[in-house]
């Protein structure tokens, strides 16, 4: 199988792991694989904190007694599960070398591709400031060449609309899952109630923030003139050390505003520089969260 993706030996490095969910998927079939749900399943296999949503009829009150905290069980259960890559092509997704789309479509591509590995249902789709032509949600390792072609003819264009978007994608979608996003998240309209509608839907959802590191520290000085990809709107400046310590310190607190946003909501945040060998974010950073092991 060949791809300018990845090679086959990465390939045969992702056919080792597994995407599991943190919510409870009717899953349309049975596959080769145990995963995680919570609530009634084959055998039990472990506690969670309880989160706002949870459904509280799968709290172990035993364990409240003791603790005085809510806790939920979790089973083991063989079911398959819906994969749903969302991929930013707006025209910010072009920045960078490699620009932040073609290392977010190669991270896309490996989740996808252990997603039917694993005998999951996996769909995709492209949105900008508006939803592109997706790939609905199919299972099986014959759909990896398909999955492949659509993210290697994925370009970078329009503006951002990211609350509309994934808005849409959650009332559209006509299966629950694991929605992975994949973004710079960077709207100046914000990505609150596009991610909410994801969250507080029929969802678990990664998000995956993409930045290049000329976003994070600006290697330049003195008197310049900006142009937004997006809008095409232009300013003049100068730029002298102060004002890029206030530059570095906003960029900071953006941040820490969405890392305390997903947290709040249950949603998992993984922040990954393109600078950062792909190989690395997938077989070990991503290891580190739940949804991956």
């Amino acid at each position: 199988m060949q791809s300018t993706l990845f090679d086959a030996e990465f390939m045969r490095k992702l056919e080792t792991l597994r995407l599991l969910a943190r919510k409870v998927f009717r899953g349309q079939s049975q596959n080769d694989r145990t995963t995680l749900r919570r609530g009634m399943g084959l055998e039990f296999s472990d506690y969670r904190r309880y989160h706002a949503g949870d459904d509280f009829r799968y709290i172990d009150w035993n364990v409240y007694s003791r603790l005085d905290r809510l806790f939920l069980k979790l089973f083991t259960a063989e079911e398959d599960l819906t994969i749903h890559l969302l991929v930013d092509t707006s025209q910010s997704m072009q920045v960078g070398t490699p620009s932040k789309l073609d290392y977010a479509r190669r991270v896309a591509a490996a989740l996808g591709y252990i997603g039917l590995n694993g005998l999951d249902r996996v769909g995709a789709v492209s949105f900008a400031d508006e939803l592109g032509r997706p790939m609905p949600p199919q299972r099986g390792r014959q759909q990896i060449f398909a999955l492949f072609r659509y993210f290697e003819a994925l370009q970078g264009q329009g503006g951002t609309d990211l609350n509309r978007v994934l808005s849409n994608y959650a009332r559209q979608s006509s299966k629950g899952g694991l929605a992975i996003v994949l973004s710079d998240l960077l709207d100046a309209n914000g990505y609150a109630r596009g991610l909410d509608a994801l969250a507080y839907g029929r969802f678990d959802v990664l998000v995956i923030q993409l930045v290049d590191e000329t976003e994070i520290n600006p290697p330049f000085e003195g008197a310049l003139r900006l142009h937004d990809v997006e809008s095409a709107q232009q300013r003049r400046l100068t730029v002298n050390r102060r004002m890029l310590e206030l530059y570095r310190q906003k960029v900071v607190d953006y941040f820490t505003q969405i890392e305390t946003f997903c947290t709040k909501r249950n949603i998992e945040y993984l922040r990954a520089s393109t600078t950062v060998p792909f190989e690395d974010l997938i077989l070990r950073y991503l290891r580190r969260g739940f949804y991956l092991h």
